[in-house]
């Protein structure tokens, strides 16, 4: 039986078999980038394993150069080959399953992981997690694409490909599943929890198999002393929340400074490298991803006054290394920050109740899943995350307090995930719901009507009234004398005139009595644009204007127009839906 992606096939084993190959091929490569970053550490810094002994027997101007040109490597390269690769990844890849309907660019793969391990082998401040769920994310899309499956399913193994990611990386299928549920997926559906499933699970036998079973942190035996921790671990929580909205501020507000200074963006990576390099003089600890240190926390070989210094210098080198665009995420320096917020405040806490507080090492455990929640809005993740690094069951419920609590302060306070806040600077916002992913893949272009009527501002009444006897449109867009739209004129502004219309004939030009007040969309915008602008206002036209002179009309969308489409599309989505199911059955 032929399904309307073009395969053929008798039940759902082929697609489990592909989320199979996602799974495997995003396993293979997470294994291949773990080795890449090993040696391109080892071919700046001498030592992969050891950055901060290798940085401490380096003379200070050598430390200062290589993420210098770390940046001025990866600069041009995602500047002018792979826009899409620069940053975290994330963001681009619920984008592509928000606004491109799972689709992302084959190329993708490669250029994430060369400029990747670049940036993190020269020292940037950023993490590993997000380039490896780019790149399995773009597996996903790819091998959809390549098999011509549907829309539907470029985004559901786009989403084993994120989750073969996260697993592969920490050993943790469970929080791979739940991330690209929570955080890439704005709309899920339980039917495609196998797929999810399946894929996490063979990235993870794939990484078990080359890299041993062995959890990414020397995790610390944790015990809860007291229940009165409870409150202890609440006021972690709030603190993780307050650290996160910094965190996600200072890398918007670097972005944003960049942009003032119109500073050419193959240039930045190479600006953030040498503030990163400045730093690392003095404080290595902010080189690369940084698990060599959250490690000293959770073994307790690092003193207070330590800690605070490197969350400091922490803050400002990832906010320059991911605000200046150096190609990695965001999630290994959440950690980071937990870890050593959790310890200073661990420290803290047992000078001043040193009966009921547990090690501090305890607290920086906590800390990281805190920051996590705060940062990326995905609690469930941040939880399992750290769950499966542990398996203790004794973890859960101060996990869980400080995870909520952050999660909590960072939606009150801000409002926004760091992904979210990378896509609302690009227009994009994220509504979680399918009917909202149905009407971003409709273009304003593909339903607009090009047929309208128009009057020239200086039409004197008598002309207007004659047109609208004549016209079967209700609506007239308003022009000047170099056809650029002006206003619109309906009969509600015609409604005041006709009591004195004799008198008025010759006195009264449209002009005087448009509204000049008017919402406007480009041809290039979605529905779900068009529904907003719609949707609270007494109108039921919008003129289309053209998106490099937004005076000039290309058409108009009408109301009724939208609202036939989108039951249309939803009618034949349901009816592909039932057809496959009627497939597999």
């Amino acid at each position: 039986m032929k399904w309307r992606f073009g395969l053929k096939e008798e039940s759902v084993v082929l697609l489990l078999l592909i989320a199979i190959l996602i799974g495997a091929t995003t396993g293979c490569l997470a294994v291949g980038f773990r080795f890449l970053l090993l040696y391109a550490t080892k071919l700046c810094w001498n030592h992969p394993f050891d950055v901060l002994g290798s940085a401490g027997d380096m003379k200070w101007y050598v430390i200062l150069l290589i993420p210098v040109i770390g940046g001025l490597l990866v600069g041009p390269l995602v500047s002018f080959l792979a826009p899409e690769t620069r940053g975290t990844g994330v963001p681009e890849v619920i984008e592509a399953v928000s606004i491109r309907e799972g689709a992302i660019r084959h190329r993708t793969t490669l250029f994430k992981t060369v400029s990747s391990a670049i940036s993190i082998g020269t020292g940037a401040s950023v993490g590993r997690e997000g380039p490896i769920v780019h790149i399995g994310s773009s597996v996903g899309s790819s091998i959809a694409q390549l098999l011509k499956l549907g829309s539907e399913w470029r985004r559901v193994f786009l989403a084993c490909g994120a989750a073969s990611g996260i697993a592969a990386t920490f050993n943790a299928p469970m929080a791979g599943v739940l991330f690209a549920i929570e955080i890439i997926l704005t709309d899920f559906e339980v039917s495609y929890l196998s797929h999810i499933v399946i894929s996490a699970v063979t990235a993870t036998v794939i990484s078990h198999h080359f890299l041993g079973n062995l959890p990414a942190f020397n995790i610390p035996q944790y015990e809860m002393i007291s229940y009165w921790e409870i409150l202890l671990y609440l006021i972690l929580g709030v603190l993780a929340g307050v650290v996160s909205i910094v965190f996600i501020k200072l890398i918007s507000g670097v972005e944003d400074a960049f942009d003032k200074m119109r500073t050419p963006v193959y240039i930045r990576p190479a600006m953030g490298g040498f503030l990163v390099g400045l730093i690392a003089i003095t404080c290595p600890n902010v080189l690369g991803v940084g698990y060599q240190s959250v490690n000293l926390v959770l073994t307790a070989d690092i003193a207070l006054k330590s800690m605070i210094l490197i969350i400091i210098f922490k803050l400002i080198a990832t906010s320059f290394s991911v605000g200046a665009g150096f190609s990695g995420g965001i999630f290994a320096p959440s950690l980071f920050l937990g870890a050593m917020l959790g310890g200073i405040f661990g420290i803290i806490s047992s000078f001043f109740f040193p009966d009921i507080v547990s090690p501090f090492q305890a607290y920086g455990l906590i800390g990281m899943g805190a920051v996590v929640s705060g940062t990326t809005l995905a609690p469930i993740t941040a939880i399992l995350t750290i769950f499966e690094l542990t398996y203790n069951y004794n973890i859960i419920l101060p996990l869980m307090t400080s995870c909520i609590a952050s999660l909590v302060i960072v939606q009150k306070f801000y409002g926004h995930s760091i992904y979210e806040t990378k896509l609302l600077k690009k227009g994009v916002s994220i509504v979680r719901g399918h009917d909202v992913n149905i009407l971003r893949t409709m273009i304003i272009t593909d339903y607009m009507d090009t047929e309208y009527e128009s009057l020239k501002e200086s039409a004197r009444l008598k002309n207007i009234i004659l047109n609208v006897q004549e016209s079967r449109y209700p609506h007239f867009l308003v022009i000047n004398d170099k056809d650029e739209l002006v206003g619109m004129l309906s009969m509600r502004d015609l409604k005041n005139c006709l009591p004195k219309m004799e008198e008025l004939n010759e006195l009264i030009v449209a002009a005087d009595i448009m509204t000049k007040d008017i919402y406007c969309i480009t041809q290039d915008d979605n529905l779900a644009t068009a529904f907003e602008i719609f949707e609270g206002k007494q109108i039921s036209i919008l003129p289309v204007v053209d998106v490099d002179n937004p005076e000039k009309v290309v058409g108009v969308l009408k109301k009724n127009d939208l609202l036939l489409a989108y039951n249309q599309k939803i009618l034949k989505t349901g009816m592909s839906g039932l057809n496959e199911y009627t497939a597999n059955g």
